[in-house]
């Protein structure tokens, strides 16, 4: 069950501040969606929703979406101009995929993909995290922003080949003891799975028993999908 639609308070402060789609500025969906089901139709699915992995330490990764217009739109506006509503938007829309699929049966905690304090600082705040948050809030699970951290500041994956994104995130991550805990990570997109493989591995060696990778989006390994660029419109902007 979808603890955040069952909530009171959502539902009163909807009846205050109705629901605006942040892309097209039209009304949302009850009780307090920020995106319109026309828009939320658009969003391009994953080729390979599920992938189900048996090497490795990463049981299992899931990406409902494709890193593809208007998606993409979404997580650069949360990423890169701090627009941290959408992070609900995206939560929401991940929990509403990975309950479709009982995927979050069984994992006690969320963790987040951590940022390096550094890049926390210079950003502000981490967007899988603020995910994460929404993503917990839906499911009902705890969140646990302590258990990885970020030890190495490692230059940007984008461009990189598969080899050199290993070898770009080795000993990047460290984790607090997990003993026998199962594990969901929460990353806003992912390109060749090494990010979470990474961390996946590090928490197995702390401890945990299990670890799943959940993504709101999955790009391929040659860039964003083609398409129309997306141009949100300019009603848009107003947030709950």
């Amino acid at each position: 069950m979808w603890h955040w639609v069952d909530g009171g308070l959502d539902r009163i402060g909807a009846l205050l501040l109705p629901p605006r789609c942040v892309l097209c500025g039209a009304r949302g969906q009850p009780p307090c969606l920020d995106l319109c089901a026309g828009c939320e139709s658009s969003l391009q699915p994953a080729d390979e929703p599920a992938c189900i992995l048996d090497q490795g330490s990463l049981r299992r990764s899931f990406a409902p979406f494709a890193y593809a217009s208007p998606l993409d739109h979404l997580v650069h506006v949360l990423k890169y101009r701090g627009q941290l509503a959408t992070a609900r938007v995206l939560g929401t829309l991940l929990a509403g995929h990975v309950a479709r699929h009982g995927l979050h049966q069984g994992i006690e905690v969320i963790v987040p993909v951590p940022l390096h304090p550094v890049r926390l600082a210079e950003r502000g705040f981490n967007q899988s995290a603020e995910i994460a948050r929404q993503l917990g809030r839906c499911l009902g699970l705890p969140v646990d922003e302590s258990l990885a951290t970020r030890q190495r500041a490692t230059p940007t994956q984008v461009g990189l080949h598969l080899p050199q994104r290993r070898l770009n995130l080795r000993h990047a991550f460290a984790a607090c003891p997990a003993t026998g805990r199962r594990v969901a990570l929460v990353d806003d997109v992912t390109t060749t799975g090494t990010t979470l493989q990474e961390l996946a591995s590090t928490l197995v060696q702390a401890g945990a028993t299990a670890v799943d990778g959940w993504c709101v989006a999955r790009a391929d390994r040659h860039g964003i999908r083609s398409g129309a660029p997306f141009e949100a419109s300019p009603s848009a902007g107003r947030m709950r």
